[in-house]
């Protein structure tokens, strides 16, 4: 097997893509100073086609997923594991909290926010319609 079919990343050097660095683009969801700068757009960087995957670094009290639901961005299911420090999650109004190598699965239709618990939390976010293939809801370009 080829180093085509496989690679590695550390998170952290992962970049945004030029959408989703930009500011503007999060201002539907949050005006929080610096979330453009903590995204990592997993899913362009390694050119997955089969589904969605991003992470978010944040340091206390700062937000990792923006307040949304999946409903109106195509349905998707999406499963969030914490890889460093602790997140509060707030799902349809229920906190839940999770340390490193804990998971928690979102239908589309529940709304969603996750918030650092420590310095440094990274979430890393992944994604997908059931039943279809991925087609991302938007261009990265």
């Amino acid at each position: 097997m080829s180093a085509e079919s496989w690679r590695h990343a550390r998170v952290a050097d992962i970049a945004a893509t030029p959408q989703t660095s930009d500011p503007a683009y999060w201002t539907e969801w949050t005006d929080e100073p610096g979330y453009a700068s903590r995204w990592h757009s997993v899913r362009e960087h390694f050119g997955i086609g089969g589904f969605g995957v991003n992470a978010c670094e944040g340091a206390t009290g700062e937000l990792l997923v923006v307040p949304h639901d999946e409903v109106s961005f195509g349905g998707q299911e999406e499963l969030y594991a914490v890889v460093r420090g602790r997140a509060r999650f707030v799902c349809d109004g229920e906190a839940v909290e999770l340390g490193p190598g804990e998971l928690l699965y979102l239908s589309p239709e529940v709304q969603r926010e996750g918030i650092a618990l420590e310095t440094p939390t990274t979430v890393l976010m992944i994604g997908g319609v059931a039943g279809k293939p991925y087609e991302p809801d938007w261009d990265p370009e």
